[in-house]
């Protein structure tokens, strides 16, 4: 079911004023609840783990794969160690290099770990995005609301009149004051990735002819491209293919080095 929300904040225009802007924009009750509850649960590793997959996150089956890869890897090599030092003689030497084989086995297991998380949260933040197709449609309209005045009689803008049409900092700070900070300050990083001020040059006769919707429609299409393409479309899991032969690699060769 289709339902009604409000979107407040302020943007600046470009003598420097703060000006506060609102919008309404619609989006099914399901996309939102689905939303709210990501949000909840992307600062806790566990949970987002654990329930992630239940709201359409598809990196969370690959986490314990690809951690499940490197426990074995490395304690295959552990055992390969123990291996080699009964058949090499014990000593003090060789058993302190065992805990240090085992230790090396951990670290590459936590960092691939953390790496996949890396990646479960960003995919996390592309279900959010998905579901928040109609909010970003309205920020489309106003960032072509704010700029085109700056466009009105100018062939040419200063792109730094442009960056300062429209604040996201304040617009994601006051939309999702309940997330913690270090998640807002992730998606306003998001936001900053895209090159708008590029995107509206290249609509500045659309904007100067009058038809904004025109513009906005070609913006969100713009942004949309981007935003999948390239923030979320390099979103992967490809360094597992380097990654997990290097661990294998070094620790055989240290454990014929030290070991025998």
């Amino acid at each position: 079911m289709e339902k009604k929300y409000t979107v407040e904040g302020t943007y600046q225009v470009n003598n420097g004023e703060e000006k506060e802007f609102s919008f309404d924009y619609t989006n099914s009750e399901e996309n939102v609840e689905n939303n709210n509850k990501l949000l909840q649960i992307l600062d806790k590793p566990y949970k987002l783990i654990l329930q992630g997959g239940k709201h359409g996150v598809k990196g969370v089956r690959r986490f314990f794969s690809i951690v499940f890869l490197f426990l074995i890897a490395n304690l295959c090599m552990v055992i390969y160690a123990i291996n080699r030092m009964v058949v090499s003689g014990f000593g003090f030497g060789k058993s302190f290099m065992l805990v240090v084989i085992f230790l090396a086995g951990i670290g590459f297991t936590i960092y691939a770990g953390y790496r996949t998380y890396q990646y479960v949260v960003i995919d996390t933040m592309r279900v959010i995005y998905e579901n928040s197709t109609s909010l970003f449609q309205k920020i489309s309209d106003l960032v072509i609301g704010n700029v085109e005045k700056l466009f009105t009689g100018k062939k040419d803008v200063k792109q730094s009149d442009l960056k300062k049409a429209l604040n996201f900092s304040k617009m994601v700070h006051q939309k999702y004051q309940k997330v913690p900070r270090f998640i807002r300050k992730g998606m306003i990083m998001v936001l900053k990735k895209v090159p708008f001020v590029g995107m509206l040059v290249d609509l500045q006769e659309d904007i100067n002819s009058g038809n904004n919707s025109v513009a906005s429609a070609k913006l969100y299409t713009k942004v949309d491209s981007f935003i999948s393409g390239t923030v979320f479309g390099n979103n992967n899991t490809k360094w597992v293919l380097w990654l997990l032969p290097l661990n294998i690699l070094l620790m055989y060769l240290f454990i014929r080095w030290k070991i025998g």
